[in-house]
C-alpha cells in the first residue's frame, strides 16, 4: 500500500467499524429517495437515486444525457452498484472520500468513462506516487511465485501487479496521457516477458499497446547491457 499506519487492536477494530458505518450511510443515501433526487440510475438489479444537477456539473457525459429534461432514469448494465456508488460519492460534498489501492483502478476506469476530470486527475496523482514507490525485488513465495515489495514492507504477487499496471496503461493510453503512460512503461519494462505475456491484463490489450510494452522491455534490456 502507499501508506500504512500502525494501529493497536482496539484502534483497528474502531477503524473497521467506522468504515462499515460510512459504507452503510453512503449506500442508504443512494438506495433511498432523498430530497431533490430527481433521477434514477438503474445499475444491474439496483436503483440508485441521484440528483441531475450534481451529475451534470461533475460529469460531461451525464451533462449530455440530461440535456433532455424529461429523462427520469438511465440504465447502466455493465457496472455493479457498489462500483457506481464508489464513483458517485465523489460528486457529493457531504461524503469524505479517499482514493486508495483498493478503489483507484475502478475509479480511474469510471472517471474516464463518464468524463469526471477531477476524479481522473486525482487518480493520476495517486498512481504516479504509487509508481514512484513501487520496487521490484527478487523474492519468491513458497510456491515459486515472484513477489513485489510495497513501500510498507508487504509483498504482492507479480501477476496481480502486472494486471493492474496493464489496466492503468490502457486507460492512460486512451486518454493520451503520455507522461503517465511512460511512468507505467518504466515499471513494465523491468518485468520478464514471460510474466508479462501470462498477465490477463496484458492479454486484453490491443496489439499497439502490447507492442509498446515489448519495445519498452527491449530498450530496458539494451540499456542494462551498456
Amino acid at each position: 500500500m502507499i501508506s500504512s499506519q500502525i494501529l493497536s487492536a482496539g484502534d483497528h477494530k474502531k477503524s473497521i467499524e467506522m468504515k462499515n458505518s460510512t459504507k452503510k450511510f453512503v449506500e442508504e443515501f443512494f438506495f433511498q429517495s432523498h430530497p431533490f433526487s430527481d433521477l434514477t440510475l438503474l445499475v444491474q438489479d439496483k436503483e440508485l437515486h441521484v440528483d441531475k444537477s450534481v451529475l451534470a456539473v461533475g460529469s460531461k457525459v451525464f451533462q449530455s444525457y440530461l440535456q433532455d429534461e424529461t429523462i427520469e432514469s438511465i440504465e447502466i448494465l455493465d457496472i455493479s452498484a457498489n462500483e457506481m456508488i464508489e464513483l458517485l460519492q465523489f460528486l457529493y460534498p457531504q461524503f469524505r472520500c479517499t482514493i486508495n489501492n483498493q478503489n483507484v483502478t475502478i475509479l480511474l476506469i469510471l472517471a474516464y468513462r463518464f468524463e469526471i476530470e477531477f476524479v481522473s486527475s486525482a487518480c493520476r496523482t495517486f498512481l504516479l506516487f504509487y509508481l514512484s514507490k513501487l520496487e521490484f525485488v527478487n523474492k519468491y513465495s513458497s510456491d515459486g511465485s515472484e513477489l513485489i515489495k510495497q513501500d510498507d514492507g508487504t509483498y504482492l504477487s507479480m501477476s496481480s501487479i502486472l494486471d493492474v499496471l496493464c489496466i492503468w496503461f490502457r486507460e492512460f493510453f486512451y486518454a493520451n496521457e503520455t507522461n503517465t503512460c511512460n511512468a507505467i512503461l518504466d515499471k513494465l519494462s523491468q518485468c520478464k516477458v514471460s510474466n508479462i505475456d501470462a498477465s490477463n491484463g496484458f492479454k486484453d490489450l490491443e496489439e499497439t499497446m502490447k507492442w509498446k510494452i515489448f519495445r519498452a522491455r527491449a530498450n530496458y534490456l539494451e540499456n542494462q547491457r551498456q
